[in-house]
């Protein structure tokens, strides 16, 4: 006041925090939990977090304790996958294995996308939306496909470079977590190296998102479609009670040109596969996936049941049928062709041809 200056560039309002029934707390209605009572159950980051899942910026706060539940489940998350890496012993003298560096080159360009992403969220104060990218990075890309790719077999040591390497994403994890959940964070970031009491993570230096690289967006594009194969093929190992010991191979036919191998060596581990190989015709006796455009075949012998596998097949066509109906119902209103962006109108258009892509691939089979 007395030195004429504003006290704030910007000034962030809250919605109203309600129950999950959209009512106001308060004390006369009863529904406001004792938020000491919710931190001695979920521990004070899963109420944080718990808090910001439910905080879409501009809008009230619908509060349900099953969030401070989903935060505590993520705390324990980022401490299992600490205490992964600290289990595993390193060995200068192993190479890297290929699966392992084509681990390694994703994940730092899937780091230095969401970097971006996380950057965008907080400069317009999406502060849920920041938490949601960052929560999806460390449980999905992280812990889910990065840890489980690089992961040496049971009582084996792992390469050094690698060791280094992941031990270097989680610390980079670890100060993005930080503004959300900064006891674990720091009880962590003193654990991880010794360091002395004052070089805490609160001070730390800010990971910022480096330049982008032309081979960032292919190897994102790759490692995406590896990781639909992989889910696919374990679907098919679920559903014939196949054991994920046994080994299976797999033909890939590319929609067009040659397949894509970058990241064939990480679906062969993470499939547990035999083989992989490209075909320009369907085998025998084999199940089918799409990934993408590109046609997958995991040959099965005796394992397939055809009429179970028809009956799948039927049932994917059905589901793409009425999928292309609502996409043609959108295409065939003018005001929403003249009216939308050309980039949306045109999105819808891929959509609509991937659908009939699809159908007539599933149809044939």
């Amino acid at each position: 006041e007395y030195m004429d200056e504003k006290p704030f560039e910007d000034v962030y309002l809250t919605g109203i925090v309600r129950d999950k029934q959209g009512r106001k707390m308060s004390k006369s209605l009863g529904n406001s939990p004792d938020p000491l009572e919710l931190m001695k159950q979920y521990g004070a980051d899963g109420v944080r977090t718990g808090m910001l899942f439910s905080s879409p910026a501009g809008n009230d706060l619908l509060f349900d304790e099953k969030l401070c539940e989903q935060g505590r489940n993520f705390a324990n998350k980022i401490w299992n996958a600490f205490r992964l890496l600290e289990g595993w012993t390193a060995d200068a003298n192993l190479p890297v294995p290929a699966a392992s560096l084509i681990a390694n080159k994703w994940f730092e360009a899937r780091l230095n996308a969401a970097l971006a992403e996380i950057e965008e969220h907080y400069q317009k104060f999406r502060i849920s939306d920041a938490l949601l990218a960052t929560y999806k990075l460390v449980w999905d890309d992280f812990c889910a496909w990065y840890l489980e790719i690089i992961k040496p077999e049971y009582g084996s040591p792992i390469d050094q470079k690698t060791y280094g390497q992941a031990r270097r994403h989680f610390e980079t994890l670890l100060k993005i977590l930080h503004p959300f959940m900064p006891f674990i964070t720091e009880e962590l970031w003193h654990t991880l190296a010794p360091r002395s009491e004052r070089d805490c993570i609160l001070v730390a230096t800010w990971p910022t998102a480096a330049s982008a690289v032309p081979s960032d967006g292919d190897i994102l594009r790759a490692a995406a479609q590896a990781f639909t194969m992989v889910t696919e093929i374990r679907n098919i190992r679920s559903a014939n009670g196949i054991s994920p010991k046994e080994k299976l191979s797999l033909i890939v036919k590319p929609a067009e040109g040659k397949a894509d191998e970058s990241c064939w060596p990480l679906i062969q581990k993470l499939s547990n596969l035999a083989e992989i190989k490209s075909s320009t015709s369907k085998p025998e006796g084999a199940t089918a996936f799409l990934a993408g455009t590109t046609e997958c075949f995991v040959p099965m012998g005796d394992k397939i049941d055809a009429e179970k596998e028809q009956e799948n097949i039927r049932k994917e066509i059905e589901y793409l049928k009425g999928f292309l109906i609502s996409v043609d119902k959108k295409l065939s209103n003018e005001k929403f062709v003249s009216s939308a962006p050309p980039q949306v109108v045109e999105m819808e258009r891929k959509k609509k041809k991937d659908a009939e892509d699809k159908i007539r691939m599933l149809e044939g089979r």
